[in-house]
Parts: C-alpha cells; structure tokens; sequence
C-alpha cells in the first residue's frame, strides 16, 4: 500500500477532477457520505454532532457531512473557525447547503457557552486536512485546545487528517487533534502512521472515492506500508529434503560484562526464527548464561580480538553491538568483524553500542557495504550529528540521511519505525505496528537478531529487514494481548515470534 506526501497527494486530486465526470464537489459528496457510514458503523448510539471546520476543501467535507447527519436525525452544529467568506467555490456550495438545512451555525468563542451532551455526541474535525502550513498558531490553536478538551468525554473524527499534524513528516505542529478515527480519502498519508501522526490517528480507515487506479498510478511514491505476507511465505514453506547448513548461519557478536543479557537475547531470537546455526561471541563469564538461557546457540567466550578471528569463518551473517559497550574491547571486536565481512563479502547487523562507535571516523570508512543499521532516535542523533528533536521532526528525512551517509539499509525505530534502502533507489517503508509495551530493554537486540536470521535464510537485506520489522512489532501486539503493554518483555515477544511463524 502507496503511502503518499502533501504533494503527491494533491496531483493525484486534480488528475482526477480533470476527469470530465468528476468535479472538487463530487468528491467532497463522496468523502461525506463514507465519512458517516463509518462513524455510523463505529458508534450507532450517536444522537448529536458537533462539526469544526476552517476554510478549506477539508471544511466542504465537513459542512456535507454535517448535512447528512442532520437528514439522517441527528441534532447537528457546526463550528466556524474561519470566516466563510475566505472559503474555496466548492466548500461554499457545501456550506449553503448546510445552511439551507437550518443546521446551527455558531462562531468557535460561542462554544465556551454552550453545553455539549456526553457519551452521544462526536466531535468532528474539519479544519485543514492537508492544507496545514507552518506551526499552529492564534484562533485555530484554540479551537484545537478545545476539540481536544471536547475529546475528553466525546469521541473526536478527523476527516483526512488530525489537523495540525504535517501530512509528509508526521510531525505536530506545536498542536494536534487527538482522534479516536481518521477518514482519509483518495490515498494514505505517510504523516498518518509515524510520529505525532500515529499518535493522533486514531483507527484509519481509506476510501478512494471511485479514483481509478490508472489516475493514482500516474503519481509514484517511495513510500509504503510494509507487508510481508509474501517474505513470511518464503521463510515457511521449507523444502522437505533439507538440512541446517541450508538456512544459514548467524553469529551475534556483543555482551561486554554485565550486559551479556542483551548479546544472549539476540542470539536467542535468531535461533527461535529459524536459523540453522546461530554462534555467540561475548564475554567469557557470559558462556554459562547463554547456554542455560538456549543450549542449541554454540557459544564462545572471547577475551580479544584474536579469539574472535577464531569463528570469523564460520557464518553468513554477523549481528553486532547487542550489549558491546564502548571500550577497547568493543572496539577490537568490531574491527575484526569489519575485516572479516569485507574480506568475506558478509552482511553486518548493526545495534546499540555498534552504533554509537560509528561516530568515529576511523571505524566507519572500515565499515562494510553490505550493512544494515537499527538506530533509534538517540543513536540516530549521534549519527547525524544533530539532536532527537531533529531526528523526530523529520523521521522519513533522517532514515534517508542515516542510508545515504552509511550506504545502509536503516532501521529508525520508534512508533512508525521507517526502513529505508537505499541500494538501487530510495525506497521507504512503514511498519504501522508495535505498542508502547515495546519501550522496554532488550526489543532492539531481538530485532537485531531477527533482522540477522532472515538474511542468514535467504532474503535479501532490505527483504529481512522489513519482514524482520513488521514480525517483530506484530507480535509485540499480540504479546501485549496476554501480558498487558505495561511489564511487556522481550522474551514475551520472542515466545510470540515463534508462534506467527506457524501461520
């Protein structure tokens, strides 16, 4: 599924208005009618509607939803947040229809007023959609405030977009509206699913108003939300004449003391999702840990970088940096892998700490080409060389940036995480699952692990990691069912992995 920018977004509108049988109203009338099937559906007890809307087409949306309501029964009001005179032709035809149909109209400081009935009425935001520019500021601000003062007690729909959320980056801008469901029309919006975006959509739902996919295909995004049904297929449907040397073999490199849990976690993922043979290099007082927390990893205990160069032979795929630290030892453990992944043509997981040396420049020019980094936010800060407001102001930007500077695939992780490859052409995908029980120690070294067993099995690096991405995050959903988002755990999500891979 496309996911597309303000821009892409607003051509593939006019292509299909220069349909001779579609008209900027028409669509509008499409957008209403879907728009309250929906709310319908989601809440049938709804008696009274309260409907903001601003200036432009997002408004004409509103103002015809409001007027179906009201034919439908419903007590019905609209908010003007914008003066109707700045309003666009057919957001003003919608507008006196509404008007026509005797629906109260009132001003947004009227509202302090008046007394908004609970649990049956919805709020709904028709305010700027994806017109948004520049910060939220002055009489929408407030209004904003209000709507989500409203949304306290109320359900809140947002036609399009949560206003005061950037439909490119995701980013709220200074405020947003906090739906409860998003109606958006015509195509996703990437904005919709990282960030401030995820945060305040809400449920999601699409409807494409009847434009033919010969008009969207004419607009070709670089942006998608991740499926891997097909992947998954791949990894499952086995040969049944097959041994362990014919799905690979990972090695975790990392666990420096006292974090031997991370290196142990990681290897542990990698062996549970299919690998053939999964090693673990860490420290040597880990060994014992690592063998009673999964017996089938070979495990080695490693003091230098000589008793690493030992098993550098030995795998397909290397992860490294669960737990590693930044000392001399992980600088050690990191140029061996780096020598042997160039001298082997091997592909490299990068995590953690890994991450965090990649500052040096000495160490990234030794770097491999065939890499895969999983940053989040902080790492990817030092990075760039810039600060975690920047990073999240702009997430699709800043995986861009980490690939074209690390020639990487990257995975910027965080709610929406994006993965970026950047191998042949930009591609950016989405993965639109995951909680916030994920905020925890230990997802990222599982991810990095399992990120490494897809590789080791065959898919290629952007394939694995996507596939890695969304599994990870799906069955942290799933984890979280049982368990609860609060105390949800790592090895809660290995179990989980484990589980999805049967289906």
């Amino acid at each position: 599924m496309e996911l597309y920018t303000t821009l892409e977004a607003k051509k593939i509108d006019g292509l299909a208005i220069k349909e001779k049988s579609i008209t900027s109203y028409s669509l509008m009338e499409k957008a209403a009618k879907f728009s309250y099937q929906a709310i319908h559906r989601r809440w049938p007890e709804i008696r009274n509607m309260i409907v903001f809307c601003g200036k432009g087409n997002n408004a004409g949306d509103g103002y015809l939803l409001a007027s179906i309501a009201k034919e439908s029964g419903l007590e019905v009001m609209i908010v003007l947040a914008e003066p109707s005179k700045k309003m666009s032709t057919a957001a003003t035809k919608a507008f006196n229809l509404s008007k026509s149909l005797k629906i109260k109209i009132i001003r947004a400081k009227q509202l302090d007023k008046l007394k908004v009935p609970r649990n049956k009425t919805i709020i709904i935001d028709a305010l700027l959609g994806i017109g948004i520019k520049g910060p939220v500021k002055g009489k929408i601000h407030s209004v904003i405030k209000k709507i989500n003062s409203l949304g306290k007690n109320n359900p809140v729909a947002s036609l399009d977009l949560p206003s005061g959320i950037c439909a490119d980056t995701g980013n709220a801008l200074g405020i947003a509206v906090e739906a409860d469901l998003t109606l958006t029309f015509i195509g996703l919006k990437r904005g919709l699913y990282t960030s401030g975006g995820r945060s305040c959509a809400g449920e999601i739902l699409l409807d494409q108003l009847d434009v033919k996919s010969k008009i969207r295909s004419k607009i070709k995004s670089n942006t998608f939300l991740i499926d891997s049904e097909n992947s998954l297929n791949k990894l499952i449907n086995r040969r049944m004449n097959s041994h362990k040397g014919d799905y690979g073999h990972v090695l975790v490199i990392g666990g420096d003391k006292g974090f031997g849990g991370a290196a142990i976690l990681a290897a542990k993922c990698a062996a549970m999702s299919g690998s053939g043979l999964v090693s673990l290099a860490t420290r040597t007082e880990h060994v014992t840990a690592a063998l009673n927390a999964c017996p089938e990893v070979m495990v080695k205990g490693v003091d230098s970088g000589q008793d690493l160069k030992e098993i550098l032979d030995l795998p397909n795929v290397i992860v490294l940096g669960p737990g590693i630290g930044r000392n001399a030892w992980a600088e050690q453990m990191m140029q061996q892998t780096f020598i042997a992944c160039k001298k082997r043509d091997l592909p490299l997981v990068m995590d953690a700490d890994a991450l965090n040396m990649m500052t040096s420049l000495k160490l990234r020019v030794m770097a491999p080409h065939k890499l895969v980094i999983t940053p989040h936010p902080g790492e990817a800060a030092r990075l760039l060389r810039k600060n975690v407001k920047e990073i999240e102001g702009d997430r699709f930007k800043s995986a861009k940036k980490l690939s074209q500077k690390f020639n990487s695939v990257t995975v910027l992780k965080g709610s929406g995480t994006i993965v970026c490859s950047n191998t042949n052409k930009l591609r950016l995908a989405v993965c639109e699952s995951g909680n916030p029980g994920m905020a925890s120690g230990g997802m990222g070294d599982i991810l990095s692990g399992l990120i490494g067993s897809f590789i080791a099995q065959g898919l290629g690096l952007t394939e694995a990691t996507e596939t890695a991405v969304e599994l990870h995050s799906v069955s942290a959903d799933i984890a979280s069912l049982e368990v609860g988002e609060l105390g949800l755990l790592a090895s809660d999500v290995i179990e989980t992995i484990r589980t999805n891979l049967i289906f």
